[in-house]
């Protein structure tokens, strides 16, 4: 048994899922803008954690479920080229393939299923919506919205296979480092990111170059 992780933002699409979602939101609102880019910011800093920050950017944006679904709907637009063949080909090989993501999960869940992946493999952060479909918060209760880390562990450790985790950035390599993973590849082809290239991992500059590496260890 095989399994692939797929990263979503950067990795699967081009662009990074939560500023599109957010930019309908955003675009006559310079302060809120402002006030985002700090946040991020003192994240980028180690000011935040990852659940702080985004919960704090969350708040300030205010988006709501429809917006959500929007991008959903239309995700397909930021689709890496040759990423949709390549996740079909591995599934036709009987390899699981699944999504974790730093993103948030009724975003991600209608572009996966477009391409063969069903919800129940789409690992993501889950929010809280009123009935109006208002933001409320994030679900405390989802692993996922602490770090991939903590919500991978109970999903992968201890299975018996072989297991490779794709992505551009620190969080996804960060499976690797402590275990939960057998293999990363550093996918650089829309954020190459100096801190991942220098963990020595085999770097995948476009799907073709990811699938050459990934069928060394399939």
């Amino acid at each position: 048994m095989t399994i692939v992780i797929f990263d979503f933002d950067s990795t699967l699409l081009t662009c990074e899922s939560l500023e599109e979602i957010l930019k309908p939101v955003l675009a006559d609102a310079p302060d809120k803008m402002a006030q985002i880019e700090a946040i991020t910011k003192e994240g980028m800093e180690g000011k935040l954690d990852f659940k702080q920050s985004l919960a704090r950017r969350l708040e300030v944006a205010q988006p709501t479920l429809r917006l959500l679904q929007d991008f959903g709907a239309e995700g397909d637009q930021w689709l890496t080229e040759g990423i949709a063949d390549l996740v079909r080909a591995l599934l036709q090989r009987g390899i699981e393939v699944r999504i974790v993501s730093g993103g948030l999960w009724e975003a991600i869940v209608p572009v996966a299923g477009r391409l063969g992946i069903p919800a129940e493999r789409v690992h993501a952060v889950r929010l809280k919506w009123a009935d109006d479909g208002s933001f409320v918060g994030i679900d405390d209760q989802d692993p996922f919205s602490e770090n991939k880390i903590v919500g991978c562990k109970p999903l992968f450790e201890g299975r018996d296979a072989t297991k490779i985790a794709v992505g551009d950035g620190m969080t996804d390599h960060a499976l690797f480092a402590s275990g939960i993973v057998n293999h990363f590849v550093a996918y650089t082809e829309h954020a190459r990111r100096e801190a991942v290239v220098a963990t020595g991992a085999p770097e995948a500059r476009n799907s073709k170059e990811l699938a050459n590496i990934l069928e060394a260890w399939l």
